[in-house]
């Protein structure tokens, strides 16, 4: 993420090295600079953008079944689709959850949303209640408790994303598809996060900044993310570019792979000194 300027004053000792999990092309302003500073700053990616990190690996990410999406996702059209995901460490609130199947049902838009039964807490089962599940359209959405993130996203029917802006689904999101982002940050760091989506690299609407919202706002706002003709248009293909741009850098002898090499001979001579 981003390098604070004043990281020095934010730790007891000063390090041999610092490893990023970020593209340094995606935060040169910061990056560039501080990787002309001791102790030198690594952006190496994220593990889940690796080629030897676990987004292929045939093991499991959670304990939960994952559903299988690609037959009812194939069966509707390019770029139609919202994915809605707020993945799995923070907690969200019963009210969120059921403005969410409201904004959705005025929509009308054709989406897959991950909701675990422990969402809100796990001494606290929750699901929705009957009366919005009732509204929402089988045909029209899709809500499991888990699915494979990287082959719903990478399907050519998803057109739009609805993340909490989390670091990694975020740099996922631009590695493995060509859809915008609709941000819903909750706290902290992930509203520095939607600052460089929607601000920075203008690939994304922002949703709100926790205040209230009509029903009918944000349903509009939902529109305008999957809307092929207008800003939706112009936010994809910004997301294209890029996506071109993590695509180099995660290349062979692209910057992180560089950034690697350079930690690992830094290391070496590491090791040697303390022999």
């Amino acid at each position: 993420m981003l390098v604070s300027d004043n990281l020095k004053d934010t730790i007891d000792y000063i390090p041999d090295f610092i490893l990023c999990n970020t593209i340094q092309e995606l935060v040169s302003d910061t990056a560039i600079f501080a990787l002309h500073e001791k102790p030198p700053i690594y952006a190496i990616s994220p593990l889940v953008l690796s080629p030897l990190g676990f987004t292929k690996s045939t093991v499991p990410t959670s304990l939960m079944t994952a559903s299988d999406c690609s037959h009812w996702l194939n069966t509707k059209p390019q770029g139609s689709v919202l994915y809605i995901s707020f993945g799995s460490f923070l907690p969200l609130e019963k009210s969120d959850i059921e403005e969410i199947a409201h904004w959705l049902v005025l929509s009308g838009v054709d989406f897959i949303w991950v909701l675990r039964r422990n969402a809100v807490s796990y001494k606290e089962p929750y699901v929705l209640p009957f009366e919005l599940e009732n509204k929402i359209n089988k045909d029209k959405g899709l809500i499991v408790q888990w699915c494979n993130q990287v082959e719903v996203i990478s399907n050519p029917a998803i057109g739009g994303l609805l993340p909490r802006c989390g670091w990694n689904s975020i740099l996922e999101s631009l590695r493995y598809s060509g859809a915008p982002l609709l941000c819903f940050p909750l706290r902290g760091y992930q509203i520095t996060n939607r600052k460089l989506v929607v601000d920075d690299w203008r690939v994304g609407l922002n949703l709100c900044d926790r205040k209230p919202l009509t029903r009918l706002e944000v349903a509009e706002k939902i529109k305008r993310l999957m809307n092929t003709k207008s800003e939706g248009d112009e936010l994809r293909e910004q997301v294209i570019k890029v996506r071109q741009i993590v695509g180099n850098a995660l290349a062979k002898d692209g910057s992180c792979e560089k950034n690697l090499d350079k930690f690992a001979d830094l290391k070496a001579k590491i090791g040697e000194r303390s022999i």
